[in-house]
């Protein structure tokens, strides 16, 4: 299936901003068969400005995740490789009722 860059930008935006899951769409994406890539400097930095937009807007998504996570954390603090302590109120462990 050919997907035309602009397109396949403007169908993922939409998707995210509807709340809906852009994996189907993606998972479609030959990225070798896409066209209308950038022909000069301009179109490149149109491309990337519109890229940067959709990473701010995927970050915005993501917000009220990590507030919660953040919250819910003792340190507050991402640990390292990227991972987070898990919050006080959940355990790791299982229990075995009697």
């Amino acid at each position: 299936m050919l997907h035309a860059l602009p397109a396949l930008l403007q169908e993922l935006e939409t998707r995210l901003i509807q709340g809906e899951d852009p994996e189907p769409l993606l998972a479609t994406v030959r990225w070798s068969e896409v066209v209308g890539w950038p022909q000069n400097a301009a179109d490149a930095l149109t491309l990337k400005l519109r890229v940067l937009a959709l990473q701010e807007l995927i970050q915005g998504l993501q917000a009220p995740l990590r507030v919660t996570l953040n919250a819910f954390s003792e340190g507050g603090a991402y640990q390292a490789k990227g991972g987070m302590a898990l919050p006080r109120v959940l355990s790791a462990g299982f229990q075995e009722e009697v």
